[in-house]
Order: C-alpha cells, then structure tokens, then sequence
C-alpha cells in the first residue's frame, strides 16, 4: 500500500513540475494531492499531525521574516505573492510538510531553494520568464531525494526504515 502512495507522490511532483515550469502556476489539487500522498506515506498518525504542525510554524516564520525583511528594504508593506514567492509555492512548500522531522524539512527547504538557483541559472536562456518555478524545481529535487531513499543504503529522510 505505502508503494502506491509513494508512486502517487512521484505522480503529483512530476505534474507540478510541469505545470510550474510550462504556465508558472500550478493547480490547487496538486499540493493537495501531494500533502495526501505524504499523509499516506507517514500512515495518518497524530505523531506526524505534530511534525507537520511544527513544520508549517518554521514555514510561517520564513514567510513573516521575508515580508519584514521585504518590507523594511521598500520601506513599504509588500504582499510576498505579489513579488517575490508564488501562491503555488508555499502551497507546495506546506504540502511536503508531513515527509520530513523539522531538521530534515529545513535542510530540505534549503537545498531545494539552492537547487532552484542553480537550475534557473544554468537554464536562464530556455527558461522565457524572469521568475523561477520554484514549487516545479522543489518538486524535481524532491523527487531525486526521494530516489536516493529508496535506492542507497543511506540513513532515509523521507521513507521510514
């Protein structure tokens, strides 16, 4: 049963990535789809309820310091979805929530962030518009994570042992 909720999730990455990197939106089922993948995955239980609880307070604290920091740089209040961060990626960003501990989510929200970068500026000519598509890059990154899960004999981030 967990490997059918696994290859949902590499199902919803895969269509994220797409719809990111092709309309630079995605559609609200997909981090739906996603979070209820994971959920699957980790097996509905309250102690993974508190993990994601715990995960989306260090996403709210990124968000909040990034409009604060934003803001006092325009000396003005900005909304983050209209410059700097799409909808769709925090969507995406809470919808990974319950596949990683709080250590594991930031290392992840940090790689996947630097992965982003560095994708966007080796494909700076292909990619037409000047936003990245982050929740699309997130998801390809999440993706190779989540390869390296199953197939290398490492101590596993995502799946548990």
């Amino acid at each position: 049963m967990k490997a059918l909720f696994v290859f949902g999730l590499v199902a919803c990455l895969a269509l994220i990535f797409i719809q990111d990197l092709k309309y630079r939106k995605i559609h609200v089922a997909a981090p739906l789809s996603v979070f209820i993948m994971a959920e699957g995955i980790k097996g509905f239980s309250l102690h993974w309820q508190r993990i994601v609880a715990v995960n989306l307070l260090f996403l709210l604290v990124v968000m909040a310091a990034m409009v604060a920091y934003m803001s006092i740089r325009k000396k003005a209040i900005l909304n983050p979805f209209e410059h700097y961060f799409g909808l769709g990626d925090l969507l995406f960003y809470a919808a990974i929530t319950p596949l990683f501990l709080l250590t594991d989510y930031i290392a992840y929200f940090i790689g996947s962030m630097l992965f982003a970068l560095l994708l966007s500026t080796v494909f700076r000519k292909r990619i037409a518009q000047d936003n990245i598509p982050l929740a699309g890059f997130s998801a390809v990154f999440l993706i190779a994570v989540l390869g390296c899960d199953l197939l290398l004999p490492f101590p596993k981030i995502i799946l548990p042992n």
